[in-house]
């Protein structure tokens, strides 16, 4: 349903994104992450023409964007990480206004998503908090009865029942052959619904592959206590093992079989050892290291 080869991306001297190709099939639920200033943004920006890509291309149900600019506008339904609507206009009439803009939008289906977000219709936007209006984009998104959506931090400001109320809406819509391409934070939803992820540092596509498959060959971790405080030069050192940490608290990153490290262990003067092996939070930081999510 989308793909793209070599997208690149320059504002000014900054080169924002540096030839990201990636594919995304019908009705798969697909997830993009990376740091504040990855390129995320910009990348869905460039797939729907609200920026232009500088080189590369975008192929959309068949169709090249920038050959057809019209076409993600038809297949795309947007939500954007701002907020920013009209803020005069009641909840209702700024559903309406949104979904006259999509020839399939269904405005039944958009007023019970309201319902189901616990939103009034009788509200100015203006009295919406941040969370508020980010329902009511995914509510304008949801019901626009295009083929793909396209969310921008969808997770942002929502608090945890609503975050897995959005889950389970977006797994839904996938299971009806929409596809679902969102950035997000939240790295824990991505690893929930999210049948592939991609992950972006500084414009470069460093992973892209189906959740599971990641997880399965990324290091484990495991968090040990010690008796006594250690210096790094008396752990146990192979090319396998990767040490954190100081004194008597160390977590150890390794690679391949659980059983194949603990015989590295046995010397050490342990208290307590656990495994603390995540999922793509453990991912996130193993390929972006100390930069913040």
């Amino acid at each position: 349903m989308i793909r793209v080869d070599g997208m690149r991306k320059r504002y000014g001297r900054q080169e924002v994104l540096r030839g990201v190709s990636l594919e995304v099939s019908k009705g798969e639920l697909f997830g993009f992450v990376g740091p504040n200033g990855a390129g995320k943004t910009t990348f869905l920006k460039c797939l729907l023409g609200i920026a232009r890509a500088d080189s590369g291309s975008i192929v959309m149900d068949g169709k090249e964007v920038r050959r057809h600019p019209l076409t993600a506008r038809r297949l795309c339904a947007y939500a954007p990480s701002e907020t920013a609507m009209y803020d005069h206009l009641r909840v209702d009439a700024m559903l309406r206004f949104a979904l006259s803009f999509h020839a399939g939008a269904n405005l039944a289906h958009g007023r019970e998503l309201l319902d189901r977000f616990t939103l009034d219709r009788r509200k100015r936007v203006r009295a919406l908090s941040h969370g508020m209006k980010r329902k009511l984009l995914l509510a304008q998104a949801i019901a626009s009865g295009t083929p793909i959506l396209l969310l921008d931090e969808p997770m942002e400001g929502l608090d945890p029942e609503a975050r897995r109320d959005l889950e389970g809406l977006l797994q839904e819509e996938a299971s009806k052959g929409r596809t679902v391409f969102f950035s997000s934070h939240d790295l824990a939803s991505v690893e929930r619904v999210c049948h592939r992820v991609a992950f972006l540092r500084q414009g470069e596509l460093l992973e892209c592959d189906r959740v599971d498959t990641i997880l399965e060959r990324m290091a484990h971790v495991l968090r040990l206590h010690l008796r006594e405080p250690m210096e790094l030069s008396a752990l146990p050192q192979a090319p396998s093992l990767q040490w954190r940490g100081a004194g008597q608290h160390w977590q150890l990153r390794f690679e391949g079989e659980l059983a194949d490290v603990l015989p590295h262990l046995q010397r050490l003067p342990l208290v307590g050892l656990r495994d603390a092996s995540g999922g793509l939070e453990e991912v996130f930081e193993a390929l972006y290291g100390e930069v913040g999510a």
